[in-house]
């Protein structure tokens, strides 16, 4: 995978446009199409999207990000695409006439094929919908693939339909719209050892900025560490028993031991077990997670 911040390399492109935060299912298909086609017609399979959120230029402010640049780099990759423009979206870029973008789309980036999802918008203030840029293919000489929307469940495929149920802790419905677990991946820091002393030694991982965290609770899911995936149990949030002045990330591997500090996890949400709650002691907080633990278990 090649990644650009500004151009593509000189070859011609089948093109995938979209913010693709979340590289969800509907994400998927729309690069998969991509690479199909360029295989067919002898081009290069690539993607066009943005380091952030359009919504941080032209909305009241974005929300956080599923995925951030670098893994949307290696889900696009793992879809069949080889090269990737993450571009800065700027107030320049937001104020570009639909016209003048999809005719960089043929100039600058080469693209003779153009893969959308069907409900893909473009150009200063959105103007430019799938309508427009049929008319264009025909003007400008590119063609067109739309996508079809997803549904999964009676739920649209949607990276605001992911972020609600995130938010909500559902993260068996998040992971069905996803076509996997949602994860969260970062270096292992070092904590106060807390979970040590209640006979449950945690790995604390530090939580990157501008991500996306789910509603706060223990959870069920693996933590990838070292290229193996371990069965994990572990809890996001404020630890209100001990007390934490922000957020924290700490798995309980269930068929590990040893020291990894400095090294990198990550840790895949795959069931919620409960709700963070302020226990009266330590000693109530150590049994609890017992229980905790047997659920993950049978889970």
């Amino acid at each position: 995978m090649k990644c650009y911040t500004t151009a593509l390399s000189g070859t011609e492109k089948a093109v995938a446009l979209g913010t693709f935060d979340g590289v969800h299912l509907g994400h998927q298909t729309v690069m998969e199409v991509t690479q199909t086609i360029a295989l067919m017609e002898n081009l290069t399979p690539c993607a066009i999207s943005f380091l952030n959120h359009p919504l941080s230029v032209v909305g009241a402010g974005a929300p956080p990000l599923l995925t951030l640049p670098a893994e949307k780099a290696l889900l696009a990759s793992r879809c069949g695409i080889e090269e990737l423009v993450l571009l800065p979206f700027t107030r320049s870029l937001a104020d570009l006439p639909a016209e003048a973008f999809a005719a960089q789309l043929v100039r600058k980036y080469r693209a003779r094929h153009i893969v959308v999802g069907e409900n893909y918008t473009f150009g200063a203030g959105g103007a430019g919908d799938i309508d427009l840029l049929d008319r264009l293919s025909k003007q400008m000489g590119f063609v067109l693939h739309v996508a079809p929307k997803l549904g999964v469940s009676g739920m649209d495929v949607s990276s605001t339909n992911i972020r609600n149920l995130l938010t909500q802790g559902d993260v068996r419905r998040a992971a069905a719209l996803l076509g996997r677990a949602y994860s969260i991946g970062g270096p292992i820091v070092h904590g106060r050892r807390i979970g040590h002393s209640l006979g449950f030694p945690t790995i604390n991982i530090g939580i990157p900025k501008g991500k996306l965290l789910p509603k706060f609770g223990v959870y069920f899911g693996y933590a990838r560490l070292g290229g193996r995936d371990y069965r994990a149990m572990f809890n996001l949030g404020l630890k209100p028993t001990v007390g934490s002045d922000a957020p924290t990330l700490e798995a309980h591997l269930l068929n590990f031991s040893g020291e990894v500090y400095g090294e990198a996890a990550r840790v895949s949400f795959v069931a919620r077990i409960r709700d963070e709650k302020k226990f009266g002691s330590r000693e109530e907080l150590s049994r609890r997670i017992a229980k905790d633990l047997e659920a993950a278990r049978l889970l």
